[in-house]
């Protein structure tokens, strides 16, 4: 039997800490079946710091059958995302940290949904390992702990002793890929028959949402941007736009570089891919359509391109994302 410990707090996501809870009791039943036996494969606690309720993030009430402090040993333990103010969740889990760092070193492995990265990088237990998160708080979460290498085409990754999976419902693939690692390979395809769930997904770079726009302070480079991002699809070269705010082309480079983490050239590509993404899930427009409203003249190349960005060709993006009403 294997001690699982599936912690909630303040504004964490319902559905991951509930679907947490369902997914080990479908795997139990299962496990039951099969080896016809009474008793469950993972036994399941669900704990917050102190031992009292919370409100999750739509102020449903969850009730922990214990607090950390009287958990001393578990196998697994699963910190679910929190859905508002990371910040504030931390200072008010701060005991978190400690037990985390305690448990961790008696053996149990942790393993974090979307946000709930936070708590293992506050830890120091992901310092110098690979780990994934969501794309939309990558920056933030780098610049708080830069020891940390992300990588975030992954859905999950599992580092031997933490494990980290992408946005808020890439819960279901920690869960299914838990089921495997610690139970069993047929359960694991029996639970995610049953969830109607893609077991063998790796990457989540297809459903990456657009995170363009990132915080600085160079105000003349968010006019650039604002530029870029009305004329993105007509012609320009790096001399161009440079030219037009008064700049020499290796000045803008370097600061659009540092003020957004992309050339102008990738900025500008990005910018095209997701004008693409859009056309695609709202249109049947045909690719060189797409190709040519998009600032390219070769829906091969803009293919090659449009993949490089999501794994997927343009025709099979449409086919995952379109509208079926379309």
């Amino acid at each position: 039997m294997k001690t699982v410990v599936v912690l909630a707090f303040n504004n964490c996501l319902t559905s991951s800490v509930v679907g947490a809870l369902d997914v080990f009791e479908i795997c139990n039943n299962f496990w039951k079946n099969q080896k016809q036996t009474e008793k469950n494969y993972f036994e399941v606690k669900l704990a917050t710091v102190n031992g009292n309720p919370i409100s999750s993030f739509n102020s449903i009430a969850l009730n922990p059958a214990n607090s950390v402090d009287q958990l001393k040993h578990a196998d697994l333990i699963i910190i679910p995302p929190v859905m508002d103010n990371i910040e504030c969740a931390m200072k008010e889990n701060a005991l978190l940290m400690p037990w985390l760092i305690d448990l961790h070193s008696r053996g149990s492995i942790i393993a974090s949904i979307c946000t709930g990265i936070f708590f293992l990088g506050e830890s120091g237990l992901l310092n110098g390992k690979k780990a994934t998160t969501n794309p939309l708080l990558a920056s933030v979460f780098q610049e708080c702990y830069p020891k940390v290498n992300l990588d975030l085409n992954q859905i999950l990754i599992d580092e031997g002793d933490v494990i980290t999976s992408g946005p808020t419902y890439a819960f279901v693939d920690l869960m299914i890929y838990l089921v495997e690692k610690y139970c069993d390979h047929e359960i694991a395809v029996q639970c995610a028959k049953l969830l109607l769930h893609d077991k063998n997904r790796s990457l989540q770079t297809p459903y990456f949402m657009s995170t363009i726009r990132r915080p600085h302070n160079d105000e003349e480079i968010k006019t650039v941007q604002d530029w870029l991002e009305n004329n993105c699809t007509k012609t320009m070269t790096v001399d161009t736009v440079a030219n037009l705010f008064h700049m020499s082309p290796r000045n803008l480079v370097r600061r659009f570089q540092k003020a957004t983490g992309d050339t102008p050239l990738v900025y500008v590509q990005r910018l095209r891919i997701e004008i693409a993404k859009k056309k695609l899930e709202s249109s049947q427009v045909s690719i060189d359509k797409i190709t040519d409203a998009v600032g390219y003249s070769d829906s091969k190349s803009f293919g090659r391109l449009f993949k490089k960005y999501t794994q997927l060709s343009p025709m099979a993006y449409r086919k995952r994302f379109s509208s079926r009403w379309t």
